[in-house]
């Protein structure tokens, strides 16, 4: 591993331990400062705070050592082509976190996407950590501001609804979900407090061992989004997220998964405004029918209870458009609240086919049957079919169907026009594109 010269100038601010090595959070840190135009040399390591622009120069290859945190306005921008890896020696949890004063602009292309990855010889889920973004969005629980999942003492949450955090585009996250905790994991890419400003279009989480993209509260949008093989839930949202998605493909693997999308408003408080209520379109959901549900093998030996949807805790949404299969359950709502969110028209799951040997579940908060109005049916023209699979979909993800299917772009201008059903149609495989994702 190579170290970066240190400059006579980085040298005054590495005597404070202020520039990328926090004294307080390794009593030998590895300091790798950049060069005077702000760029990091081939093989550096990344440790600490970083609190100045910082470029990962293209093609190059990083190391991630334990928490690394772009702090103070600072900027971090990865070029094209950018390998980082966890570092092969460090036992901690790796992970890189934008605070809501900062920015990532982090742009790859098809043919050269930004790879974070494991930096063992022979990797798997739990490797390291993930990425995070922390915004200045709206979240909803008690104050308005929450202490990162995973973050060591960052703050996120506020009244920005359009406050960036950047870019990401062409982005892979590999070998994710290192526990911090037993009760605490790292996903793929977690978003809190995230806002609409920032710009979030094709990402993919590969074999991750908890949540593949999760989102606290906030406002931002993604398009063009892959999970394959989560050890937990692909998708999962809380804390009051109200933004936007199209084209999200998510493959369960067949030794460790749960659900396809956990979708809550909040546990504590599920009345909690503002209420999660996102639109989602053009979503394909694969699921696995002998995976153990969770992501731990010795605390879940169950097989056979995937589920492709869970509704829960008093969210709301608008999701259009999905195909889900493979899956032990199809559609699940629970909980009052979210019932009543049902039954109000503000919670609405349409145009779309589920696909499965059991394709509803409704359920009170007492765990009874619901005897309301179940507004997910025929009537809003959905399809429930016991087939495993649909006879529209080649491989595993690829194919849609345009029956009853609804134009996304009548629902706002930031959809791109898809009138079918699914994520990825046969005559334009865009997950395939390059190698940008990681599909096996």
């Amino acid at each position: 591993m190579k170290r970066v010269r240190i400059t006579k100038s980085v040298a005054i601010a590495l005597s404070a331990c202020v520039l990328f090595a926090s004294c307080s959070k390794d009593d030998n840190p590895i300091v790798t400062p950049p060069d005077e135009d702000g760029v990091l040399e081939n093989n550096a390591t990344l440790t600490g705070d970083i609190s100045t622009n910082t470029t990962l120069a293209k093609g190059n290859t990083y190391f991630l050592k334990g928490g690394v945190h772009v702090v103070g306005g600072a900027v971090l921008t990865i070029e094209e082509g950018v390998t980082v890896k966890s570092d092969p020696v460090d036992g901690s949890a790796a992970y890189l976190l934008i605070d809501p004063t900062s920015k990532i602009e982090a742009v790859g292309t098809a043919e050269a996407p930004i790879i974070f990855t494991s930096g063992k010889a022979s990797p798997q889920a739990q490797d390291w950590g993930g990425i995070i973004l922390t915004g200045k969005a709206r979240i909803n629980v008690t104050g308005g501001t929450a202490l990162s999942e995973m973050g060591q003492g960052i703050s996120y949450g506020g009244e920005d609804d359009n406050h960036s955090s950047g870019t990401l585009k062409y982005v892979r996250a590999e070998y994710t979900g290192k526990k911090s905790t037993s009760e605490k994991e790292h996903n793929g890419f977690t978003f809190e407090g995230v806002g609409a400003g920032t710009t979030v279009e094709h990402i993919a989480v590969y074999h991750g061992g908890d949540d593949g993209i999760e989102f606290f509260g906030g406002t931002v949008n993604v398009k063009y989004a892959v999970v394959y093989g989560a050890q937990d839930d692909s998708f999962d949202w809380t804390y009051g997220w109200k933004g936007k998605g199209q084209f999200w493909v998510a493959v369960q693997g067949d030794i460790l998964a749960d659900r396809g999308i956990e979708a809550d408003n909040n546990g504590s408080n599920r009345s909690a405004t503002p209420n999660s209520e996102p639109t989602l379109s053009n979503v394909t959901l694969v699921g696995s029918l002998i995976a153990q549900t969770g992501d731990d093998l010795e605390s879940n030996p169950e097989s056979g209870k995937t589920r492709a949807i869970k509704l829960r805790e008093g969210t709301k949404g608008k999701l259009y458009n999905f195909v889900t299969y493979g899956f032990s359950s199809g559609v699940e709502v629970e909980h009052d609240e979210t019932l009543a969110n049902m039954e109000a028209g503000s919670l609405i799951f349409a145009n779309s086919s589920v696909y499965g040997p059991k394709s509803w579940s409704f359920k009170n908060t007492a765990g009874a049957a619901f005897t309301g109005d179940k507004l997910f049916s025929a009537e809003v023209s959905n399809t429930a079919d016991a087939l495993i699979k649909p006879i529209f979909i080649t491989g595993k993800y690829i194919g849609t169907t345009e029956t009853n299917a609804l134009d996304p772009k009548t629902l706002d201008a930031w959809f791109t026009s898809a009138k079918y059903q699914g994520a990825v149609s046969a005559s334009d495989n865009w997950v395939a594109v390059g190698s940008w994702a990681k599909v096996d």
